[in-house]
């Protein structure tokens, strides 16, 4: 089931590297967020195939689940500034976008700080685990880790998902939306679970495995949303490009044949 995740994990990743390459090559911003949110979401569910579903599930330690938070807190960030690119061009004025957009990177480094310096605080080594939260989730530094994790990863995709839900239709609009439903439920999960641990000492089943498989299902089907989006642009702009060749076409020729000599046509 690890090599599973892991496929899946770096297929979003090149599908990623793809969408920014494009977004690149068009000058188009919001293509480029969108491939860099895609790409550091699937690096962060690659650290977590090792856990796996079911089966032999190889423990991760916890500098790789920092990473992993990382790359999480990376993703929201692209994923939150494309949204308000989005709204930029629809209602935000040059000086409120750049406040939000100062706003949203100050949250993510002081966020990737605070993950890397809640390692350094003393207390128990945090020993490698495949059940992470039920191992040391009485612990204030995993609190701490979890409710960062949750909020970078329930809050983008939740904006998303509404988003896509409004102006978008079809493969876009269902697969996007349900995987964004699964990623805010994963974090949900995690700050639900967080809670039951923290407070009641009490050992939560399948935690685990639950978050490993919403994880790997929303990015999947994010990732074909997405795409799909991408897809249907491209089909409709290359639509609309041949109906608009074939028309100046058709103009050209019909201003291009010579009109009947008039000296032979027949008198009235």
């Amino acid at each position: 089931m690890g090599e599973t995740i892991s496929g899946v994990s770096w297929l979003g990743f090149v599908v990623g590297l793809v969408v920014f390459g494009r977004g690149m090559w068009r000058g188009v911003t919001t293509q480029q967020l969108l491939g860099i949110a895609i790409a550091f979401y699937a690096l962060g569910m690659r650290l977590f195939a090792r856990l796996g579903v079911s089966g032999v599930r190889v423990p991760m330690t916890t500098e790789q689940r920092v990473w992993a938070a990382t790359f999480v807190v990376a993703a929201g960030t692209a994923m939150m500034a494309l949204l308000l690119s989005i709204r930029k061009q629809q209602r935000d004025s040059a000086t409120t976008h750049r406040r939000r957009m100062v706003g949203l990177c100050g949250s993510a480094v002081a966020s990737v700080v605070v993950l890397r310096a809640v390692t350094w605080l003393p207390g128990p080594e945090l020993a490698p685990s495949n059940d992470f939260l039920n191992a040391y989730g009485g612990d204030l530094r995993v609190v701490v880790y979890e409710l960062i994790f949750a909020a970078w990863l329930g809050l983008p995709l939740g904006i998303l998902g509404m988003f896509v839900f409004r102006f978008q239709r079809g493969v876009t609009r269902w697969a996007t939306v349900v995987g964004c439903v699964l990623g805010v439920g994963w974090a949900g999960w995690k700050v639900a679970g967080t809670a039951v641990r923290y407070v009641t000492g009490k050992v939560i089943a399948l935690e685990s495995p639950v978050s490993v498989a919403s994880g790997v299902t929303a990015l999947a089907l994010l990732v074909v949303g997405l795409l799909a989006g991408q897809i249907g642009g491209a089909l409709r702009r290359a639509r609309e490009t041949r109906e608009y060749t074939l028309a100046r076409r058709a103009d050209d020729e019909r201003h291009t044949t010579p009109a009947p000599d008039s000296a032979n046509s027949p008198a009235a």
